[in-house]
């Protein structure tokens, strides 16, 4: 185009919206006012800034003569009329009412970084005689909203507000208001009211609220005091009420907040003002309409929502409905709401349709706001009005299609339809457990119950099929659903799927009970049960067999076995057992009688019901565990039943257990707390009352019996008994170091093989920590060991991590060795010992760097890189690198580069050759500098400092 001609299109643009803003020669005062921020290009940060203006029409002072200022949080701004006009992507201008104007000004500004801005727009001057600002007339108006960008997390946008603040107010009676904020990427929104400002964070002196008792000191019903609120939720602003005739001011802001999945917390990410003010009349004959409106809606995406909403006045004044939202605001199948006329006879029913789709699903429900207001028979008397929040779901169908068959590799392959929604990129979730589950939900309810399933894989949505391999029992009835999860920032889950059940064959013996006959020191008892392989092919192994059964201590583990009877029974008695300190679990070995030296297959492990205690105020609480291969929260016998003796008035009966209570597994905890509800007996201090718990329990498969009983050992406390155990004691070896952690001086364990650690993988995250101790004078009463761990090992930052019965705890799943670690003792009654000594763990730091270097652009060698796999070894425990190369030393710096502030940092350098302004160099030698700072706790290995030559070969 002509420069010419482009030159003239400016010149009459600017020509145009100078007449536009022009026109308003009786425009305003301003009244009102919000701001909007919308992303319009997530690449490149742009966003589009609205700020909405009401004004007074009877004013001859017209919007943009008050030296405006538009702020955009990073240090630039528009000043002046002019170049507001000038640099405007819009300014448009409407008539409400005769009374109100409305000017929209639209801006679009660039940001050059992740930050947190602040945006405004600043003029002179409020309306003149607002009574509850000093001097309002001189004093500007400032609306401000805040938008913070994340690196890597940056979509998002403000909430809009829908509903203009232009209505008046009566003596007397309650004034609400509802904005009508809806969020596009469905954030939460919270509503708090707020001081006015007349500059950026700065609030107006002299500001007097709205309830306070000089403005006003009675409600509408005629009680005290008057109030000021706004509901968190909902946005509606109710002040109750008015009391004297003229104009007033108040400010609100709207918040938005979003789950972070990385922090797993709630993360503001900004807000935005609407500063309003309020015209109060009086002689107000007329009462408040009414709005009837349906119930919320949790409705399946493609749901085509008919509703009636019906509005009413109680003096028979004509109504007129406005329905905001959500809804109302997108662009792909808008709600719609009729009739649409304005002020038509009372009562009227309205009709909402909204024709839902896939776009529509998210987690949080829209939020429609009705608004109605009257039309009154006294021309010159304000109109009132009446708001009502609707709420409706939108939710993602259900997966379809689920069903499988049994892999030759002891798995389940899975398969289902193309799921509906792919376009918006969820995953699948895939949940399982033992046993069916009779679930229907109901129009509102989601996603998997707590606690019902397992979530054993997420795969894209894309995919329909996929193999579990996830610890598949032989004899155990699988049963699966399949979920559909949406990503931030609108989330939301799908209604679950159909289950689909599958039972894996009973091709080795199959324990089914591992059940506490006698509590003893010594002399414990314990029953243990398994069935014959139901499903074993009799050709290849005919029967007669034969079973090893094997113990282990602990609930889980298979070290240090004891061979326990060889036998061709399907049970056995295990006697002098510790029953009362220890838990066990076990394993059945299958041979065939004819060839007992083959093994054929063994069992999955059981474990004893292991019972703990604690003493509360006046009660007992008892919990228990096992890890046992079936289902003990089996849907066909879901109860668990609680013994306990000294259920006789006087509690003297110690012998005698009683049933006195059970839980429900499917909606309970295995805890129980015993407050002597039973029989109305409360429990007595310093009288010692004992436990023991039967579970049910179900592998769900037709050939084995059902339900599984187990016991558990018998356990006992004192509900008076608060003196806690000793102090365990940290087994160490005599020749490990020590370091000085705030003000403490703790065991410092470097690993003996750190160049093993060097030589793994760099991606490997599977190290380990273990941790031994000791227990003195136990006196039969110790019910386990909770262990802490903290990172850093400072006193305030230790964190319990797990709870153990053994002597021994093995941290692992480890990305890092670092760590600090204590111990306490807790005994039968629930009372916990001081901390042991603490005892740390380092890591093992190393970083090495070449001499020379080829960037050549043959892929080999291009880079000057610290040693890497699989060629050499791993940099490890490598937290921030500073580089810097010279021409000689102490020469020129020629090159830098820090991972200091990196949103991606890279240890390993990979300069590429180029000095600073990306020119390369020329062969030869030139020098670096590096310091390395590593993840450690001993601060004199933190720092490593390289300073060596490299060679430049072309």
């Amino acid at each position: 185009m002509p420069s010419s001609k482009r030159s003239g299109k400016i010149a009459v643009l600017c020509i145009a919206l100078l007449l536009c803003i022009s026109s308003i020669a009786k425009a305003t005062h301003i009244r009102a006012g919000d701001v909007c921020i919308e992303l319009i290009s997530q690449t490149n940060l742009t966003y589009r800034f609205t700020f909405t203006l009401y004004t007074d029409l009877g004013s001859q002072v017209r919007i943009g003569q008050g030296n405006p200022i538009v702020r955009f949080g990073d240090g630039t701004s528009i000043e002046g009329e002019g170049a507001i006009i000038a640099q405007a992507e819009s300014i448009t201008r409407s008539e409400i009412s005769d009374e109100v104007g409305k000017v929209v000004m639209v801006f679009v500004h660039t940001y050059q970084a992740p930050s947190t801005y602040i945006a405004s727009y600043t003029e002179q001057n409020r309306n003149e005689g607002i009574i509850n600002i000093p001097n309002s007339v001189d004093t500007p108006f400032h609306i401000q909203g805040v938008t913070r960008i994340e690196p890597g997390n940056t979509v998002n946008s403000s909430p809009k507000l829908s509903i203009p603040p232009i209505d008046k107010a009566c003596v007397g009676q309650a004034y609400l208001h509802n904005p009508g904020a809806f969020d596009p990427d469905g954030d939460s929104l919270v509503f708090k009211i707020v001081l006015p400002q007349f500059a950026l964070n700065q609030n107006i002196l002299g500001y007097t609220d709205l309830d306070d008792p000089s403005i006003t000191n009675e409600r509408e019903d005629g009680s005290n005091p008057a109030f000021l609120q706004i509901d968190q939720k909902t946005g509606l602003l109710t002040w109750d009420a008015p009391q004297f005739v003229g104009e007033y001011n108040v400010a609100f802001i709207v918040e938005e907040w979003r789950f972070s999945e990385l922090r797993q917390e709630w993360v503001q990410l900004g807000f935005v003002t609407r500063d309003m003010q309020i015209l109060v009349e009086d002689e107000c004959q007329n009462e408040r309409p009414e709005i009837t409106v349906p119930m919320d809606l949790c409705v399946e995406a493609g749901t085509n929502i008919r509703e009636v909403i019906i509005g009413s006045d109680p003096d028979g004044h004509p109504i007129s409905l406005e329905a905001f939202g959500g809804p109302f605001e997108i662009n792909n199948s808008p709600a719609t709401i009729s009739p649409d006329e304005s002020f038509i006879a009372s009562p009227q029913e309205y009709e909402f349709n909204w024709q839902t789709n896939s776009s529509h699903i998210r987690e949080r429900p829209y939020q429609i706001q009705l608004k109605i207001s009257d039309e009154p028979s006294d021309e010159d008397g304000p109109s009132l009005t009446s708001f009502e929040t609707w709420n409706i779901t939108v939710v993602a169908p259900a997966p379809t299609g689920l069903s499988g068959v049994l892999t030759n590799n002891s798995g389940v392959q899975l398969v289902w339809d193309e799921y509906v929604a792919t376009n918006l990129n969820p995953v699948i979730q895939v949940w399982r457990r033992i046993d069916t589950f009779d679930f229907s939900p109901d129009e509102c309810n989601t996603g998997i119950p707590d606690g019902a399933y397992e979530l054993i894989k997420e795969v894209p949505s894309a995919q329909t099929n996929t193999v579990d391999n996830e610890n598949i029992r032989a004899g155990t009835k699988y049963c699966y659903r399949l979920v559909a999860k949406f990503p931030l920032p609108k989330g939301g889950e799908s209604y679950a799927s159909t289950e689909f059940c599958i039972t894996a064959p009973i091709d080795r013996a199959l324990i089914t009970n591992v059940s506490i006959e006698e509590t003893d020191g010594s002399n414990g008892e314990i029953f243990i049960r398994w069935t014959p392989p139901l499903d074993i092919d009799t050709n290849v192994f005919p029967p007669p067999y034969q079973y090893n059964l094997m113990r282990f201590e602990g609930l889980s583990g298979a070290n240090n076995g004891t061979l326990v009877t060889t036998t061709q029974d399907n049970s056995f008695v295990d006697t002098n057992l510790n029953t009362l300190d220890e838990s066990y679990n076990y394993r059945v070995e299958l041979y065939t009688a004819a060839n007992p030296d083959n093994l054929i297959a063994v069992s999955e492990p059981a474990s004893t019901v292991r019972l703990s205690a604690l003493t509360i105020q006046n009660a007992i609480e008892i919990n228990w565990r096992a890890n046992v291969p079936w289902n003990n929260r089996a849907e066909s016998a879901p109860y668990h039943y609680i013994y306990r003796n000294r259920t006789d008035t006087d509690a003297s009966d110690a012998q005698n257990f009683v049933l006195i209570d059970s839980i429900n597994s499917k909606t309970s905890s295995f805890i129980y707390n015993d407050t002597g509800r039973f029989n109305g007996i409360a429990l007595k201090e310093e009288v010692e009352y004992c436990y023991f718990v039967i579970t049910q329990g179900s592998y769900g498969n037709d050939q084995v019996e059902s339900p599984l009983l187990n016991s558990s050992q018998q356990i006992c406390a004192v509900p008076g008994d608060e003196v806690p155990p000793n102090d365990p004691d940290i087994l160490v070896d005599n020749n490990e170091d020590r370091i000085d952690i705030d003000g403490n001086s703790v065991v410092l364990v470097t690993p003996k093989d750190c160049q093993n650690i060097v030589n793994t993988p760099c991606n490997y995250d599977n190290f380990s920590n273990t941790v031994r101790w000791n227990q003195n004078n136990t006196d039969n009463d110790i019910a386990g060991y909770r262990v802490y761990f903290s990172e850093s090992g400072l006193d305030n930052s230790f964190a319990f991590l797990d709870f153990t019965e053994d002597t021994e705890y093995v941290h692992g799943g480890l990305s890092s060795l670092k760590g600090c670690y204590r111990i306490t003792t807790v005994d039968r009654s629930g009372n916990e010992s001081g901390f042991s000594e603490t005892i740390c763990f380092d890591n093992c730091p190393f970083y090495r760097l070449p001499n020379t270097f080829t960037p050549n652009a043959d892929t080999r060698n291009d880079t000057f890189s610290a040693f890497n796999q699989p060629n050499s070894e791993c940099p490890r425990f490598v937290e921030e690198v500073e580089f810097r190369v010279f021409n000689r030393w102490g020469g020129k710096e020629i090159y830098s580069y820090s991972t200091c502030g990196e949103t991606e940092p890279d240890i390993f350098i990979n300069w590429d050759g180029r000095d600073k302004s990306g020119n390369p160099l020329p062969e030869g030698t030139y020098y670096y500098h590096v310091i390395v700072t590593f993840n450690v706790l001993d601060e004199a290995k933190r720092t490593q400092e390289f300073r060596n030559w490299v060679k430049i070969f072309r």
